[in-house]
């Protein structure tokens, strides 16, 4: 039941989260961003990505027994952040 409500509560949470983004971007020229800010908050939104997949894997394995399902969330949560730690997941500020 906790996780159920915890899972709600972040998924409202990152809802007004994009919505305030949505909000800020429709105000802002997104051409005066520049590259390497955009880049830097893509890569920090990938490392909450791959560390929120870790805790959900280990959760799994250790809280509620289901050794498969919490390997296989393990497996991806470290695979984007090594693939974010060599900067796949966002493209290379031009020159």
């Amino acid at each position: 039941m906790k996780i159920q409500l915890f899972g709600i509560l972040l998924f409202g949470f990152l809802m007004v989260l994009v919505f305030g983004i949505n909000y800020f971007t429709q105000r802002v020229d997104i051409d005066k961003v520049s590259q390497q800010k955009k880049n830097k908050y893509r890569t920090w939104f990938w490392y909450f990505y791959g560390v929120f997949y870790l805790f959900l894997g280990l959760n799994y394995i250790f809280f509620e027994g289901d050794f498969l399902f919490g390997t296989i969330w393990v497996v991806i949560s470290i695979t984007i952040l090594v693939l974010n730690y060599k900067g796949k997941f966002f493209s290379k500020p031009s020159k």
